[in-house]
């Protein structure tokens, strides 16, 4: 049983929130730059994170799943509502009636229909869609539609509960390179020498684990949002 698995299992049991990895690589810290019920985490986002970081971090899958949605054909965005349908995105099926969901990529690595274990690389950082700069939007959420931008469920971040607006997040320390889902799954690819981390200002503990996944990163298309997002 993994360690996503695990989480709905004790949540199942019991009155806990949904209890999630930490969605960015390994080694890594970066700053909450908006949390609950504020700016434009309202409506359906009540319950999201954002994470501000250099464009180019990876992000990682917080819980095993299916890739349902993806899309990462767009290069444009802006601090403007209007340019929520030009977000890239991710959103993964997992158990427990759950999903979770990702915004803002400069490039997707991962397609639909791809099953994607706790850890493994989606893409990369950006600021595609509704974003002011480059950030990480992470929310937890029910499945009760097709679409990309379901209502949002409280959760946690393990070994951080729901951290407070510019708190530290970290993920854990790297023990091996990330691993890239396959397009036909359940394979993985496990990729070769590390690269330099991303260029930008991060917190000082902050250092790359992209390996050489940076060059597999692709984009993949997929259905213009229909929503606000920030």
């Amino acid at each position: 049983v993994s360690a996503s698995s695990a989480s709905f299992a004790r949540m199942a049991g019991s009155s806990s929130f949904a209890e999630v990895g930490i969605p960015f690589g390994c080694g890594m810290s970066f700053p909450v730059s908006q949390v609950h019920n504020v700016g434009s985490h309202v409506g359906n986002d009540t319950w999201a994170w954002d994470f501000r970081m250099p464009e180019g971090t990876p992000v990682v899958a917080a819980l095993d799943g299916v890739v349902r949605l993806a899309r990462g054909d767009s290069d444009e965005g802006g601090c403007d509502p209007a340019m929520a349908r030009k977000a890239n995105y991710v959103v993964i099926e997992s158990l427990g009636n759950v999903e979770t969901q990702y915004l803002h990529f400069s490039a997707v690595s991962v397609a639909p229909g791809q099953h994607v274990r706790r850890g493994d690389l989606l893409g990369y950082s950006g600021k595609t869609g509704w974003a002011c700069g480059a950030h990480l939007h992470f929310k937890v959420a029910t499945p009760v539609s097709a679409g990309w931008n379901n209502p949002s469920v409280e959760a946690r971040l393990q070994g951080y509960g729901d951290p407070v607006l510019e708190s530290w997040v970290s993920s854990l320390p790297c023990t091996a390179p990330l691993e890239v889902a396959a397009h036909q799954p359940p394979a993985t690819v496990r990729q070769g020498d590390p690269v330099a981390q991303p260029p930008g200002e991060t917190h000082p503990a902050a250092q790359s684990a992209a390996g050489s996944a940076g060059q597999a990163a692709i984009s993949v298309g997929g259905p213009a949002p229909s929503g606000t997002r920030a």
